[in-house]
């Protein structure tokens, strides 16, 4: 999940999810096709209730039994009858989550804008003599959080051989050099709902047809991306991950689009832990409104979901989401408002409840950026102007607290006492949105400052459609990529679960255990970032590109700084000592 990428879904998204899933679907008297989980009542014979619903004209598409539900097809006009079946305890609209695409990537009505598939050479004029051989020895600004969160100490101690992660995300290429010899295993979860293709009317076979590459592979690019934090490959060349002697599992559960349905993410989480697998790490993720009856319904089937996972030893890591908002008990949404473009739309999820970051017992991880870089009285020509500025003035009306320090919670993270880590997910040059000027995510999008990055370098899918690829002469034929977010910072926590359990089986399939240990080593940390101003309703600092005032506040940081406790959790992440 990044914030230039914009990942959780707002309000307005899904009114206009909701009325997409209604006009494609074919008009009948009782109504359009729709997905619906259906929850099977305590003590009630599952198969007998599964083929009761069946009977009145739903389609079965997905078991959950293990945490006693099931997903069906139907026509809306049905779903009174279904609710009113024997041993039916609720039903419930599937709902949809997201990774959200590049700040600016979507049309008017919401639809990804697909990039080709491309590839750029690093640095705005490009070209270079970068020599990625292997990045994390010569290049050490560019794969900062490693260095930040201690890896490279104990990669002679552990580099997560023998154990298994699990990414449920928009898949993993399997193509690219260094997940080639990683990824053990693709479970296309995605497939069968065909989403993207009701939403959009696309699907990842038609880009398969269009540009040759494996329909299962990760036509998004996200996926990969954390894949790449996690284990990339120790071979000799381009980027290690955090973990290189990790195998990986794709369980991919949304196309390229980038959503995916409630019922695919719980698919996933019962899927790795009936396969033994010790840690999942997912960067998908939004709200639901618990207030309605549909909503508690499945933020209750997510819940039990959790737990039957813990049962079975897996621990899930996800991303705590770009929302800048603060994430209290269960998940619960405690600030109103979150980050929003002068001139947008606002939303508001107050009293909603995160999922599944929010969920209890699940780890939920916060974003750090690398450092907070200092504003300029001048800036030269060509250096300020644009949404990768790498120079900020110090007139400008908005400027990040913390100047010059490192490890602060980065401008978009959300925050609060439900954050279990902190770890560096990175952020922009100064630490503030693209509309205040908040710079550059560094190389290779720019080269002003050498082969630094602000936010996170690693790789990306080959075949990626939604994130920028950027190639260098030495593996011309693959994708690398620096990008920001909660996202990104949730792979460090799932890597290092894995480095410690290469070497301590002893909490294989004690995930409190596991998680308190790493947690018992975290370092900590003081934070300056402020939470969002409701009342800054100026325009943004990059007025070229943002002219309009924010009107609806929550555009800009401001106000007492977050707490410590809020921004880290149990404080930045370290892998602990595995000599």
């Amino acid at each position: 999940m990044r914030k230039s990428i914009r990942w959780f879904v707002g309000a307005a998204s899904l009114t206009m999810i909701a009325a997409t899933l209604g006009s494609t679907s074919v008009a009948s008297a009782s109504g359009p096709m729709q997905r619906y989980i259906v929850r099977v009542r305590a003590g009630a014979n599952y198969a007998s209730v599964r083929s009761a619903v069946a009977h009145q004209g739903a389609s079965v598409v997905m078991d959950l039994k293990q945490v006693g539900a099931f997903v069906v097809k139907a026509r809306s006009g049905l779903s009174p009858a279904l609710a009113a079946t024997a041993g039916v305890q609720g039903l419930a609209l599937d709902h949809i989550e997201t990774v959200a695409p590049p700040e600016g990537a979507r049309t008017s009505d919401g639809k990804p804008a697909i990039q080709s598939i491309r590839r750029l050479l690093p640095g705005a004029a490009g070209g270079g003599t970068f020599v990625p051989d292997p990045i994390v020895r010569r290049y050490r600004s560019l794969v900062w959080d490693y260095g930040r969160i201690q890896a490279p100490r104990q990669w002679d101690n552990s580099t997560g051989s023998g154990i298994t992660v699990a990414v449920a995300d928009t898949g993993l290429d399997y193509t690219h050099t260094e997940l080639a010899s990683q990824v053990s295993l693709v479970v296309d979860i995605a497939k069968a709902d065909g989403l993207c293709t009701l939403l959009f009317g696309q699907s990842d076979q038609d880009l398969a047809d269009l540009y040759g590459g494996p329909e299962d592979t990760d036509w998004y690019g996200h996926g990969s991306w954390i894949g790449g934090s996690i284990a990339a490959a120790l071979n000799g060349q381009g980027v290690n991950g955090i973990a290189p002697g990790v195998s990986l599992v794709s369980l991919k559960i949304a196309q390229w689009c980038g959503y995916a349905y409630d019922s695919s993410i719980i698919s996933a989480f019962l899927y790795a832990a009936d396969h033994a697998i010790p840690i999942v790490s997912i960067s998908f993720g939004g709200y639901l409104d618990r207030s309605d009856p549909g909503q508690d319904l499945i933020w209750h089937v997510y819940a039990d979901t959790v737990a039957y996972a813990k049962n079975y030893g897996t621990a899930i890591v996800a991303a705590a989401g770009n929302e800048h908002a603060e994430i209290g008990t269960d998940g619960l949404v405690l600030t109103h408002g979150i980050l929003t473009a002068p001139g947008g739309t606002l939303s508001d999820f107050f009293g909603w409840y995160e999922v599944p970051g929010g969920l209890p017992g699940v780890v939920d991880v916060s974003s750090t950026g690398n450092v907070v870089n200092a504003s300029s009285a001048s800036c030269a020509d060509g250096t300020w102007d644009s949404t990768t500025a790498t120079c900020k003035f110090l007139s400008d009306a908005h400027q990040a607290a913390g100047t010059g320090q490192r490890d602060q919670l980065a401008y978009y993270s959300n925050y609060g006492t439900r954050i279990d880590f902190a770890a560096p997910g990175g952020a922009r040059k100064f630490n503030l949105p693209v509309w205040d000027r908040g710079g550059t995510p560094g190389f290779p999008v720019t080269s002003d400052d050498g082969v630094q990055a602000w936010e996170d370098f690693n790789i990306t899918s080959d075949w990626a459609t939604q994130i920028t690829c950027y190639v260098f002469p030495q593996m011309p034929n693959d994708c690398f990529s620096t990008i920001q977010g909660t996202s990104m910072a949730t792979p460090h926590v799932s890597a290092v679960l894995a480095l410690v359990l290469a070497v301590h089986p002893e909490f294989i399939g004690d995930v409190d255990g596991l998680v308190s240990f790493v947690k018992s080593y975290a370092k900590s940390g003081h934070n300056t970032t402020q939470p969002l101003s409701a009342t800054d309703t100026s325009p943004g600092d990059l007025s070229d590109f943002y002219p309009d005032d924010c009107t609806t506040g929550y555009c800009h940081l401001g106000g007492a700084a977050i707490p410590d406790s809020e921004a880290y959790g149990a404080g930045l992440l370290r892998v602990p000592p595995l000599g």
